[in-house]
């Protein structure tokens, strides 16, 4: 069995999801279309963002604009492999209580009480003259208390992510699928 970035990332933790699809394409055309992708224009998403943002109240126009990854940190790059992403707060809040700023070090020596810290991928494999996208969401949480109440976010949100998983991988099915012109 081929490790994965995202074993080293996290390879502890106590929620996990993962999500796949088979894309009519090459891994490094899939790949492209990976890095190309703009998730935050899909519809769903843009509705489960909206909803999100209810609960930040106190949000002010002068935070910090996030890059295209969003909140996440880009921890590794495998081409034609693999995207490792990362994210650490407490998700429970309605502001998300995302640590921001965090360096690839800081984040892998997390381990603050009352947070949790997630690590998200997307991999890459052959499969039938195609490839076989995947995606996988790892958490880890910090405390009891933290653990208490990321499990009953988890029970609300957890189905609505698994949409945005979905989602996100038709969207690079769409691209990667696409005729070159």
């Amino acid at each position: 069995m081929i490790r994965m970035a995202i074993d080293e990332w996290l390879p502890q933790y106590q929620v996990s999801a993962s999500y796949s699809i088979v894309v009519n394409a090459s891994q490094e055309k899939t790949f492209a279309a990976l890095t190309h992708a703009t998730f935050s224009a899909l519809p769903m998403v843009r509705r489960l963002l909206r909803l999100r943002r209810l609960g930040q109240r106190g949000l002010q126009e002068s935070e910090p604009r996030q890059g295209a990854r969003g909140p996440f940190l880009e921890l590794a790059i495998v081409p034609a492999r693999e995207v490792v992403l990362g994210i650490a707060g407490r998700f429970w809040r309605p502001d998300s209580g995302i640590i921001r700023d965090l360096t690839r070090n800081q984040f892998a020596a997390f381990h603050r009480e009352g947070f949790a810290k997630a690590v998200w991928n997307f991999s890459l494999a052959p499969a039938d003259g195609g490839t076989r996208l995947c995606t996988e969401t790892r958490v880890q949480t910090f405390g009891s208390s933290a653990t208490m109440k990321f499990r009953a976010y988890w029970l609300v949100v957890g189905p609505f992510s698994g949409h945005i998983r979905k989602a996100m991988l038709r969207e690079i099915k769409r691209i990667a699928e696409q005729p070159t012109v």
